[in-house]
C-alpha cells in the first residue's frame, strides 16, 4: 500500500545518506519510491526544503503536499513569521498560498485540513515535529512497500527514526460531496422559485446563479483532477512495473497484487469523478 514516510536524522549528511539508501531499495526491487525530499530545521527553527526532485506527475503533486508538511513541521509561529522556506516551485507555491483555499484562509488549521484531504495523517506529523529538533533533518517520501523490514533496516543503519502511515486521500470524495450538495441546493432553490410569489423571485434567482457559478468552478477543478488522476495512475503503474521486473519472487507477487489494487482504485476514483461531472451537466443544462 502507498505510505507517507518521514525519517528523522541528526544531521543533514545522514539524511542524504538515508535518501540514497531509499533509492537503492527502489533500484533493488524492495519498494517503489514515488517521490522524496529532504528538509531541515536550522538552529533558529527555520524549516527549509534542502532537496526535492520534481519527478513527473506524482512529484508535482508531492511538491504541493510538501509545502503544507513543511509549514506544519515549522509550527504556527514560524508560518506566521515567514520562517518556512520551500525548495521547489510547487512547494513554494503551496507554502505561500496553501494546498487549497483552506490553507490560505485558515492558517495552520487550513494546512492540517488540506493535508488530511491529501491523505497525510496529522497525528503522525505531530510526532515527527517533536522529533525534528533544531539542527536535525528529515527524509520525506511517498512509497509503496510490500514489506516494512527493508526500509526499517536501511534507515536504522543510516541513523534515522522512521515514521510511516498509510496514505488514503479524500480528494475525490470531497469533489463528490461538494457537487452533490450544490446539485441539491440548486434543486431546492428551483422548487422554492416555482412556489414563491413574484417579490422574492429575484433574490432566489440570484442564489441559483451563485450556486451554478460554484458548480461551474467545481466542474473545472474536476476536469483538471481527471487529467491529474490519469497521469498519477500511469506513473504509479510504471513504478510498480519496474519493481515487478527487478523484485525477488516472493516480493514480485506482492507487487503484482498491488498493481491490481492500483488499477481498481483508479477505476473507482474515475467513476466517482465522472458521476460528479454528469451531475453538473444535468444541473447546468
Amino acid at each position: 500500500m502507498e505510505k507517507f514516510i518521514a525519517v528523522v536524522f541528526d544531521t543533514e549528511e545522514a539524511a542524504y545518506k538515508g535518501e540514497t539508501a531509499l533509492r537503492d531499495l527502489h533500484r533493488n526491487g524492495e519498494l517503489a519510491v514515488y517521490a522524496a525530499a529532504v528538509i531541515g530545521k536550522d538552529q533558529e527553527g527555520k524549516v527549509e526544503t534542502k532537496k526535492f526532485d520534481d519527478e513527473g506527475p506524482i512529484g508535482t503533486a508531492f511538491g504541493l503536499i510538501l509545502g503544507g508538511v513543511v509549514g506544519v513541521l515549522a509550527g504556527p509561529v514560524a508560518v506566521a513569521s515567514g520562517a518556512v522556506l520551500a525548495g521547489s516551485a510547487a512547494a513554494a507555491s503551496a507554502a505561500a498560498t496553501g494546498l487549497a483555499a483552506g490553507s490560505l484562509t485558515g492558517g495552520m488549521f487550513g494546512m492540517y485540513r488540506d493535508l488530511w484531504v491529501a491523505g497525510i495523517d496529522s497525528e503522525m506529523l505531530d510526532q515527527v515535529s517533536l522529533e525534528l529538533l533544531p539542527g536535525k533533518s528529515c527524509l520525506i517520501a511517498s512509497v509503496d512497500e510490500v514489506w516494512t523490514s527493508p526500509l526499517d533496516a536501511q534507515m536504522a543503519s543510516a541513523g534515522g527514526t522512521v515514521f510511516r502511515k498509510l496514505r488514503v486521500d479524500a480528494i475525490d470524495e470531497q469533489f463528490e460531496t461538494e457537487m452533490a450538495e450544490l446539485d441539491r441546493e440548486i434543486a431546492d432553490l428551483n422548487e422554492e422559485m416555482a412556489q414563491s410569489s413574484e417579490a422574492p423571485k429575484k433574490a432566489i434567482h440570484a442564489k441559483i446563479n451563485a450556486a451554478k457559478v460554484k458548480m461551474t468552478e467545481s466542474r473545472s477543478k474536476i476536469t483538471h483532477r481527471l487529467d491529474e488522476l490519469d497521469r498519477e495512475a500511469g506513473a504509479r503503474l510504471e513504478a510498480i512495473d519496474q519493481q515487478i521486473t527487478t523484485a525477488a519472487d516472493n516480493t514480485r507477487e506482492k507487487f503484482k497484487k498491488r498493481k491490481t489494487e492500483i488499477q481498481a482504485d483508479y477505476k473507482e476514483r474515475k467513476a466517482k469523478l465522472d458521476a460528479s461531472m454528469a451531475l453538473a451537466k444535468d444541473a447546468l443544462a
